[in-house]
């Protein structure tokens, strides 16, 4: 009797103890993954090289050329268009890296996914930088532009948008166009250059 209850003594505490030890390195495994992974992300994330950049903002030029309309969600490949903003600047990027070793982030974004995960804070853009924006009275991203340049007090960007500009019910622009805001325009959030994975 006293052996049988000395072996189950001892079985529960071998099962205890293997329990332990494959609890521990489940979450040694977890621990060592999060840490490969956060350093890939690290190592596997960069800015995106300027002659990407003029690239993506050349592909703007030829949605902008062609015979576009806004599309809430679109994200038309060229000659079939029908577009929004984030779209745009996904398209853009997704021609400018063709043939090359850099992916997006991710193949779908909004402008306030961009802002804060997909690119990088800069207060000197370049073409083909981003230009975020929102409503006058709030920080909150709302939509995004691909920047052209600073010249003559104004900032000038192509975006894809549907905007009446005197509020009478008539639209003034739908698709992409080239625009331009005065320098200090309150609309006009951060300016950021695109992530890149590799």
């Amino acid at each position: 009797m006293k052996i049988m209850r000395h072996n189950r003594r001892f079985l529960w505490f071998l099962l205890g103890a293997i329990a332990f030890i494959f609890s521990s390195c489940g979450e040694l495994a977890d621990a060592l993954r999060e840490e490969k992974e956060s350093g890939q992300e690290k190592k596997n994330v960069t800015e995106c090289p300027v002659e990407i950049r003029e690239r993506a903002f050349h592909f703007a030029e030829l949605y902008e050329n062609a015979d576009t309309y806004y599309k809430y969600g679109g994200q038309d490949p060229l000659r079939s268009i029908g577009i929004d903003c984030s779209g745009l600047v996904v398209m853009s990027y997704k021609y400018a890296i063709t043939d090359t070793k850099y992916g997006l982030m991710e193949a779908d974004m909004s402008s306030a996914y961009m802002e804060s995960h997909a690119s990088k804070k800069t207060t000197s853009p370049m073409k083909g930088d981003l230009i975020f924006m929102g409503e006058r009275n709030t920080s909150r991203i709302t939509h995004v532009a691909i920047f052209e340049k600073i010249e003559n007090g104004m900032v000038w960007f192509i975006d894809s948008t549907e905007y009446d500009s005197d509020g009478d019910g008539i639209v003034d622009i739908s698709g992409v166009s080239r625009r331009s805001y005065p320098v200090g325009e309150k609309k006009i959030k951060s300016y950021g250059t695109m992530k890149l994975r590799y």
